[in-house]
């Protein structure tokens, strides 16, 4: 006899876009993707407004409102009007907090101080100082806590980093070039989340995870590495009047590997749906298709002859790996099979490199100049 699957009864914290895509990404199917282990169902959603709240359920998980989820027999989502409902909510194991970057550290603490384990959207919190404390708590109450990173958890990312870790396809790693940006300049008003320094705007924070994703899966996480953290930081931040960042590069030196990562990212320039991502290598090179964030192929195209400088490139070979829906639920059922396991961090997005990330962002705003507004920072060092 098959035993059941394990069931994360999630609880979703605010009600935008990025929650609105997670919750209908862990509402799909389980067959659509082959996983037969674990099971989600939406248990309560949370908004300031239970009007806004009742609304949302309807539009994206309308299985929930019918009382029809997979996992749970007559199951029915709970709309609540505050974020402490959902906390208390008996029926939910585990939080998603997906709300406005600024807001993350204090709803975070309060599902973890209600006892309940989290997955915290990226960027985990506005320093290294505030992540510090959600992971006392989280330790000291046994309770799991993750930064939402679902770039880590594609497949097209997976399928690379083994490429280059086991199968040495493109031989010594050199230099990785990686970008997102989004063409906000002059198109949205100073007020918008990603320009006002009062919610702690800018590109850095907001997308600035994803180039820097790619960095810590192929060259930090890459064996020959050993997990050693970069040598050397170097960046470069355009600021705009709010005082957010436009625009910021920065680089990252690996000396065991020598090889070396350029990210970017910036308000200015249209998003590209083809390649963000370039990674090279003593062999030839990978072309990453597909959004930073959600790669969706990626082409080999290697040299004729790697020992000789320069020449000509063998035909590409294109690996499409394309998907359906937005390309979260990965990263939920890894979350679900932590809990399932009574694990308390993920093996592939653990505390510590949440904290080198936010260490290294620190480090960034404090070389650019960008200091966060009076009061934004509930936790400093």
């Amino acid at each position: 006899m098959s035993q059941a699957p394990f069931v994360a009864q999630w609880g979703v914290l605010g009600c935008g876009w990025i929650s609105s895509e997670f919750t209908k990404d862990v509402s799909r199917p389980m067959a659509s993707r082959g996983v037969t282990d674990v099971t989600h169902a939406i248990a309560a959603v949370g908004s300031r407004s239970l009007s806004k709240a009742e609304d949302f359920i309807a539009a994206n998980c309308p299985r929930g409102a019918a009382g029809q989820q997979d996992g749970l027999v007559g199951f029915k989502t709970k709309a609540y009007g505050s974020y402490k409902g959902v906390i208390d909510d008996p029926n939910v194991n585990i939080v998603y907090v997906g709300t406005m970057n600024m807001c993350h550290y204090e709803d975070a603490k309060l599902a973890l101080e209600g006892g309940k384990h989290c997955l915290l959207e990226k960027p985990a919190t506005l320093n290294a100082a505030e992540w510090k404390h959600l992971v006392s708590i989280a330790k000291s109450k046994n309770l799991f806590l993750m930064e939402a990173v679902w770039t880590r958890f594609n497949p097209v990312m997976l399928a690379i980093q083994k490429a280059i870790h086991e199968d040495d396809v493109i031989g010594e790693i050199r230099c990785l070039y990686s970008d997102l940006s989004m063409d906000v300049y002059k198109k949205r008003e100073d007020t918008d989340r990603l320009l006002a320094a009062e919610l702690a705007g800018g590109a850095l924070l907001d997308i600035g995870p994803y180039p820097l994703a790619w960095t810590m899966m192929i060259l930090y996480r890459h064996p020959q590495n050993g997990r050693t953290a970069a040598e050397k930081v170097g960046s470069t931040m355009m600021k705009y009047h709010t005082g957010v960042d436009l625009a910021t590069s920065f680089t990252m030196t690996f000396p065991k590997l020598n090889a070396i990562a350029y990210c970017t990212t910036n308000l200015l320039s249209a998003v590209q749906k083809h390649q963000n991502t370039r990674i090279v290598g003593s062999k030839g090179e990978i072309l990453v298709q597909g959004y930073t964030s959600r790669p969706q192929k990626y082409i080999l195209r290697l040299f004729a002859k790697p020992e000789k400088e320069g020449g000509a490139f063998l035909p590409d070979e294109t690996i499409d790996m394309s998907f359906d829906g937005f390309g979260l639920y990965w990263e939920a059922d890894a979350v679900a099979r932590c809990l399932k396991d009574g694990l308390t961090e993920c093996p592939e997005m653990p505390l510590d490199e949440t904290l080198m990330t936010m260490e290294i962002f620190d480090n960034i705003r404090k070389e650019g100049g960008y200091e966060f507004s009076p009061g934004l920072e509930k936790v400093k060092s």
